[in-house]
Parts: structure tokens; C-alpha cells; sequence
């Protein structure tokens, strides 16, 4: 070879390392009015095909994601630009929820009691109730003895529960005795007897003014004072208890016949009550009945002896519930609510006794 040529291969290899030494800072150079980035092709997800004994493994390519600018131009990396070709739904509005007002409780009676001398046969204590509105009511109904603080209380009271027609809907005897589902119902409703002898049911009861009968009687005929109480557990629903009622004998000092009730809800309730003695087609019944109205407190809010005298004669006829006999006693007055209760108080003139009945009349 001669000295020409190998002159010449000198130059071509000192050119290409200088190709060598410039090319990689010619990527990432910037300078004057210019900016080139350079980037690579990595790989991204996985894809592979095999055959015979080879098997071949690669990548779905995608760019580094990042952004390059310069002058007017902007090129930005990432995936294949995919989510340029979808389109993104604008959200839609989400409406703001009105608020729901809560309901004013409605105004009427509820927990309705009557204490009184329970005899046999007749003189058993019956107490009635009508169930008005259009949907069923839940009730809980007690029969009270034993755990009363006065002498000649009923030691172990029974309960049935009838309706218009006196069939026979539930009863018991003690309590802690009832079927486990009937035991839970009176542990869930809060008022559940205090004493094990006593007796309690449970019932949802059809409305549209259908009427019911509950009565207590004394085990083996036993006799003594007694209570029946009436406990309104649903009060959500538009029926409500009225025309309440209790019948039974009527003596003097702590056997007199005693009949409370309290005023649910925000408003006053308007009631008639009435003392029924001598309408009633039976024997043995209280000739000339008085009513008592009281307060929780006890003190005196109206009474009245023959329900012609006493200056609401008008009123009471008006009310369509007046009284058939002349010496039977009524009263109307009109109660507040918030959970206030009232007593009713019938007795005989002159210490007299007998077989009466209290009515507790809720009026519009």
C-alpha cells in the first residue's frame, strides 16, 4: 500500500470518530432561537408468539411521556394520542336534594288507663276503644295488679282482647309467659309490666273506626283492684284511638272508677267525657253518676251532676253524643298536649254505688 493510501484511511478514521464524538450532543442541544429534544421509543404492555421450540416476547411501543416546546410548535408524548380519540363526557350536573320537612306529630289521646274494683260475670273491667283513620294500629295492652301500692289490689289480673263482634283476637295470662314472638314485642315496646303476674298483648289492629274490647278479670275469680291500659305504638300512621270507654263496678274511697289519658302532639285536643249509669240495660247499675275532670297535679279543671245542669247543655247536644238519661254527667273541655295527662274521675251521689261507664270522646 502506498503512503497516499494509508494517509487517506487515516482521515476517513479520524472523521468518523469525530461523527461519534458529536452526534450524541447534537440530540439534546439547545441554543439561539432553537430547542431540539430527542426521545425514545420504550416499550409498554407485552405481546409474544411461539412456535417449535422458540418463543418470541416483545413490546407495544408508545413515546416517553413529556412535552417539548419551541418557537410556535409544542409536541407532547404518551400513549398513541388514544385519548385524544375518545371523547370524555362533560359531567352532569348533579341536583341539589330538596330537604325533606319533618312531619308535626299529630294531636291525639294515647295511653289511655282505668283502675277499678275488678269483680266476676258483669263486674269485670271493660275497657273499649275505636280505632278511626284508615291504617292499622299497633297497640299495647296491659293488665295491672300486683305491682299497684294500695290494699286490695288484684294479685294476678287476665287479659283477653275482643273484637266488635266479641270474638276472642289474643289473651294472656302473666306476661313472661306469652309465646317468645309475643314476649319480644312487649320488651320492644318499652312498657312492658313490672311484675311477672301481670298480663300484656301485643296487636296490630285493623282501623276504619272498627271497634275492640279489652277485658280483666281476676285468676280463679279472684277480686281486687285492677288496671287496663291502652298504649298507642304507632304513631306514624294516620289512625288514631278514640272513643274511649271503661265499664265497670263504681264504689267509694279507692274504688271509685278512674280513667286517664295523655294529649300527644304540639296542639290542644277537645273532649267530651261522659258518666253512664242509668241508660245502661243491666243490673246493679249507678243510678246518678258524677264526673270529675283533673290535671296532672291533681287539681279540679271541671265537674259536673246531671249534664243539663252546669251551662254546657248546648254544647254538649251540639257535640251529637249528648247523654240519654237526665241524671247522667258530662263535661267538655278542651286539653292542651305536649304529653299532658287528665284524670276522669265517676262517682255516685251520696256515696252510692254501682256499674258504670266513663267515655272519653276526642271531637274535631
Amino acid at each position: 500500500m502506498s503512503s497516499t493510501h494509508v494517509r487517506y484511511l487515516c482521515f476517513l478514521l479520524l472523521g468518523i470518530l469525530t461523527l461519534l464524538t458529536v452526534v450524541p450532543h447534537a440530540l439534546s442541544q439547545s441554543g439561539g432561537n432553537y430547542d431540539l429534544m430527542w426521545h425514545t421509543n420504550d416499550g409498554g404492555g407485552s405481546t409474544s408468539a411461539t412456535g417449535g421450540a422458540y418463543s418470541l416476547g416483545g413490546t407495544i411501543g408508545q413515546p416517553d411521556a413529556g412535552a417539548s416546546s419551541g418557537g410556535a410548535y409544542a409536541l407532547t408524548g404518551g400513549f398513541w394520542g388514544i385519548a385524544n380519540l375518545i371523547p370524555i363526557p362533560t359531567p352532569t350536573p348533579t341536583s341539589t336534594a330538596t330537604p325533606i320537612p319533618t312531619p308535626t306529630p299529630q294531636t291525639q289521646l294515647a295511653n289511655i288507663s282505668t283502675r277499678l274494683l275488678v269483680g266476676t260475670g258483669d263486674n269485670a273491667l271493660i275497657g273499649g276503644f275505636i280505632v278511626t283513620g284508615t291504617q292499622d294500629k299497633k297497640v299495647l295492652i296491659r293488665a295491672i295488679g300486683p305491682s299497684l301500692t294500695l290494699a286490695g289490689k288484684l294479685e294476678n289480673p287476665t287479659l283477653e282482647l275482643r273484637n266488635s263482634s266479641g270474638t276472642l283476637l289474643k289473651e294472656n295470662d302473666d306476661w313472661m309467659n306469652s309465646t317468645p314472638a309475643d314476649k319480644q314485642a312487649i320488651l320492644d315496646s318499652h312498657a312492658q309490666p313490672t311484675n311477672d303476674l301481670e298480663s300484656a298483648i301485643v296487636a296490630t289492629l285493623p282501623a276504619n273506626t272498627s271497634q275492640y274490647t279489652a277485658i280483666v278479670r281476676g285468676l280463679n275469680n279472684n277480686t281486687g283492684i285492677g288496671v287496663v291500659e291502652l298504649y298507642d305504638l304507632d304513631l306514624t300512621v294516620d289512625s288514631k284511638l278514640a272513643n274511649i270507654s271503661t265499664r265497670g263496678v263504681v264504689q267509694t274511697g279507692d274504688t271509685v272508677l278512674i280513667a286517664g289519658t295523655i294529649v300527644l302532639g304540639p296542639s290542644s285536643q277537645k273532649v267530651i267525657i261522659r258518666a253512664i249509669g242509668p241508660s245502661l240495660s243491666i243490673a246493679g247499675k249507678l243510678l246518678d253518676p258524677t264526673l270529675e275532670l283533673r290535671d296532672a297535679n291533681g287539681g279540679l279543671l271541671r265537674s259536673n251532676d246531671n249534664w243539663r245542669i252546669g251551662g254546657q247543655e248546648v254544647e254538649i247536644i251540639a257535640s251529637s253524643v249528648a247523654p240519654t238519661n237526665d241524671f247522667e254527667s258530662a263535661l267538655i273541655h278542651t286539653l292542651p298536649g305536649n304529653g299532658a295527662s287528665y284524670t276522669a274521675i265517676v262517682r255516685g251521689v251520696d256515696g252510692t254505688s254501682g256499674i258504670a261507664v266513663v267515655e272519653v270522646y276526642a271531637l274535631n
